[in-house]
């Protein structure tokens, strides 16, 4: 009897150790290994250098920096939502920076989705050089998936726009979700393999963080490149970042993260602000097509919000969102847990917040905090 007993645990260990180490339940080691994802996951998962190179561009101080103070009713709500640093830039220079809960202008911090910007970015380029035709082209000319499963007609406009019509859900916070593979799994090209077709492209819009995972899939393929050596080359030192970031890969270490985890420092993160309000151009040198800029910092209205009635879609670009609050127009990068990068175009301004507040319900599918963090930075604007 005791040896019986004994083989069915043996037996349960196995298909336990197999099921976790199989592709499709690795994630589930990880998971146990890294813990419950947060800002800080650059010192736990694995990571690839993002290099800054050596000639930092340090931001110039405003004649009247940190002398106007955010007033006190936005400060409480800045401090109690756990933000860890809050900076405004105008007219190129700094005129605000302020950290808390041991922060200073030398630590990174995780971004998650406020990355996805980026990974826009880096389309852009690859259109600007010819290494992809158009918007307009299918994502299977790329990623071999996309050419099965219903997938064919995906344009990389649809994976811009969240409009890919795929079964990836965001909502699902499942252990055994796309998500969750996505984010501990072992293989970001296999958590892409899982996606289907559930409705036509380019048609409504649906948050998919595995829509920006494929376009990083097409970013590696047409440079030859990984996102790292990419973001470095093409952005980190041609801006003079101030300081090395680190990209998340998955767990083999094969591919980044590509919809989220970049990991840099808050006047780094500013800088990306900066050349999207810039129109793509950093000292002269033109980065990304002023066309480009323009085309992924407006909405794309031709999309339905199902959410709201089918109502047109004013608050999503190319990987950009765009908020409106009493009269002012801003774009921004966002992330998880408030990691946010504000382009005012209208005051010539940057705001840069990072920190770890709670996530709470969204007003016209943006987070009520942006609307304190736009408001305090308005208060110290010229």
């Amino acid at each position: 009897m005791f040896r019986k007993v004994l083989l069915f645990i043996v037996a349960i260990l196995l298909v336990t150790l197999g099921l976790t180490f199989t592709n499709r339940f690795s994630h589930l080691k990880n998971f146990a290994t890294w813990g419950v994802h947060t800002i800080h996951d650059h010192k736990t998962h694995p990571v690839r250098l993002v290099e800054s190179g050596d000639a930092p561009q340090a931001w110039p101080y405003d004649s009247a920096y940190n002398q106007k103070q955010i007033p006190q009713e936005f400060l409480t709500i800045i401090d109690s939502n756990d933000t860890h640093a809050f900076l405004v830039i105008q007219d190129g220079k700094l005129i605000y920076e302020k950290y808390w809960d041991g922060y200073d202008s030398a630590k990174i911090s995780g971004s998650f989705s406020a990355a996805k910007s980026i990974i826009s970015l880096l389309i852009g380029i690859a259109i600007d050089e010819g290494k992809i035709k158009s918007v307009e082209e299918l994502a299977g000319n790329y990623v071999p998936h996309f050419k099965t499963n219903g997938l064919d007609k995906v344009r990389i406009k649809d994976l811009l726009t969240m409009s890919s019509g795929t079964n990836y859900f965001e909502g699902d916070k499942s252990y055994f979700s796309m998500n969750a593979y996505g984010y501990y799994g072992e293989d970001e090209e296999y958590m892409v393999s899982m996606m289907e077709k559930k409705e036509a492209p380019g048609v409504y819009w649906q948050y998919r963080s595995g829509d920006t995972q494929v376009l990083g899939l097409i970013v590696e393929k047409v440079f030859g490149q990984s996102i790292s050596a990419l973001v470095s080359e093409r952005f980190m030192k041609p801006m003079g970042a101030n300081a090395d970031a680190l990209w998340l890969l998955d767990g083999a270490g094969k591919h980044e993260k590509a919809f989220c985890c970049f990991n840099a420092v808050a006047r780094d993160y500013a800088k990306f602000g900066q050349l999207v309000l810039n129109k793509g151009n950093w000292n002269g040198k033109q980065i990304v097509s002023e066309k480009y800029i323009a085309e992924a910092t407006t909405p794309a209205t031709s999309l339905k919000d199902r959410t709201e009635n089918d109502q047109p879609v004013d608050y999503y670009g190319y990987q950009y969102w765009m908020v409106n609050h009493n009269g002012v127009h801003a774009i921004a990068q966002n992330g998880l847990f408030g990691q946010y990068v504000y382009i005012i175009p209208a005051k010539n301004a940057v705001v840069v917040r990072l920190g770890e507040s709670k996530v709470t319900k969204p007003i016209h599918h943006h987070q009520p905090e942006n609307f304190t963090y736009i408001d305090a930075a308005l208060s110290v604007l010229k």
